[in-house]
């Protein structure tokens, strides 16, 4: 008499839109992970995900949905569809590294209710890449200590959304920030550097000025929302981020990534300008812009 498996103790939603390639990589990183944990792919815009996991052989659960949903919907029906004790979420275009379930596993069972991970730079030899990966993750690179970590790419003790709520289905972005905000102060994410997600970043130097000014773009319209600040202001913080880039970059990377992190800095600093022009731009959700008006000598009054 065979024994039956027992049943994953987490629980992770692979989000996607559109039913994009990339998902193939992110549901087979986590197929072959140490531990196994139980996936839901949440897909949503159209695409026949269905049609898409049979023809690369991957026997996972999936649910879609013909509307657009914003990240925090995507996340909130996953929750609603799973069972396991602990949650966790991966991006279509993110892969999870060796030992991520594992070691999100022994943090939670260790008592740790909110687990924090760190993100690593899917092409580290390239120049383009590695300015990506720091414009975008330089405060959660693998090696920071505590102190210097932003507490993202969270997993969660599933009561927690029964005590607190699920996410705001309404934000295009931030949503992650809107919920960990709604946590009390002691439920603040273990940050933990051996936990470890692959993104893949841009190779391409044009592509990757594109992709900053389309973040920028949301970035300014959510920061002003939450915030209140203008997008001028916004804007100034995304220019001077490149300076702690650098120090974050020696105090999170080591060896040749550090190396060649450090010799594309000049493309951080195009990356960073690609951004706070997207930030300029943006506009509240009626389409008027919420640029802070200038007094005729150039001042904010």
């Amino acid at each position: 008499m065979s024994s039956q498996a027992p049943a994953p103790e987490l629980a992770t939603i692979v989000i996607g839109y559109r039913a994009p390639a990339e998902i193939v990589g992110a549901v087979r990183s986590l197929r072959e992970q140490s531990v196994a944990t139980d996936i839901l792919v949440v897909n949503s815009g159209g695409g026949d995900i269905g049609a898409l996991l049979r023809r690369h052989g991957l026997d996972v659960a999936f649910v879609e949905f013909e509307e657009r949903l914003y990240v925090g919907a995507a996340r909130n029906r996953g929750i609603e569809r799973t069972r396991a004790p602990y949650v966790a979420f991966l991006a279509d275009d993110c892969r999870a590294a060796p030992g991520w379930v594992e070691r999100r596993l022994a943090r939670h069972k260790a008592g740790a209710p909110v687990v924090a991970s760190a993100v690593i730079n899917s092409k580290p030899q390239n120049l383009v890449a590695c300015a990506a990966h720091l414009s975008l993750f330089m405060r959660r690179l693998p090696g920071l200590p505590e102190e210097q970590a932003i507490r993202y790419g969270v997993s969660f003790e599933r009561g927690l959304f029964a005590r607190h709520g699920l996410y705001d289905e309404t934000m295009a972005t931030g949503e992650d920030s809107e919920f960990l905000l709604r946590l009390p102060a002691e439920l603040k994410p273990a940050w933990d550097g051996d936990i470890r997600t692959v993104h893949l970043n841009e190779t391409r130097i044009l592509r990757l000025l594109i992709d900053q000014y389309q973040r920028g773009t949301n970035y300014g319209r959510e920061m002003h929302r939450l915030s209140g600040k203008s997008l001028r202001k916004i804007a100034r913080d995304v220019l001077r981020q490149h300076r702690p880039a650098r120090q974050l970059a020696m105090a999170g990377l080591s060896g040749d990534e550090l190396i060649q992190t450090l010799r594309a800095m000049p493309i951080l600093r195009l990356s960073l300008l690609a951004k706070a022009a997207g930030v300029l731009m943006a506009a509240d959700s009626r389409g008027k812009s919420v640029i802070a008006p200038l007094s005729r000598h150039g001042v904010r009054p």
